[in-house]
């Protein structure tokens, strides 16, 4: 089996990953490509969260954050909302689902939006909350809704 994970196709390390044949040498090696290969991070981050492997998994929504994936943040920005698998940030959470709110996740946008319309301290929070809620509506998240006729 050839060491070398940069010669093999996404599809050849998903099945390897699947069928628990890379190597640890790959698994390093992996994690190196995962800083420089969003496709590699996501890859990753969804073989282990599947798998239940938070501490993995963490790792590389981290890295797939640096690719400003959307998902990877919507996801470290729950797990660290609820500490789950990780200590609790609630500030590291509300700029991660800002980041994911901004590249268009609709769920992310309901979430940020509920965020700041809940905490609002000011005219600003509720304008942004507001207009996060909207975001989300038009991006097909019905939550947005019933929460936008409810302010």
């Amino acid at each position: 089996m050839n060491n070398d994970i940069l010669q093999l196709s996404i599809e050849e390390i998903e099945q390897r990953l699947s069928a628990d044949s890379l190597s640890e040498q790959q698994h390093t090696e992996l994690k190196k490509v995962a800083s420089e290969n969003s496709d590699v991070a996501e890859l990753m981050y969804q073989f282990y969260l599947n798998s239940k492997d938070y501490r993995n998994a963490m790792y590389y929504l981290e890295q797939a954050d640096k690719f400003d994936d959307s998902y990877a943040q919507l996801c470290l920005a729950s797990l660290y909302q609820q500490g789950k698998h990780c200590s609790q940030d609630l500030l590291r959470a509300k700029g991660l689902f800002e980041k994911s709110a901004r590249n268009g996740d609709a769920e992310a946008q309901f979430e940020i939006g509920s965020l700041l319309l809940l905490s609002a301290d000011n005219e600003d929070d509720i304008e942004q909350g507001t207009y996060w809620l909207n975001e989300s509506f038009l991006n097909g998240n019905d939550d947005s809704k019933m929460l936008l006729e409810a302010v």
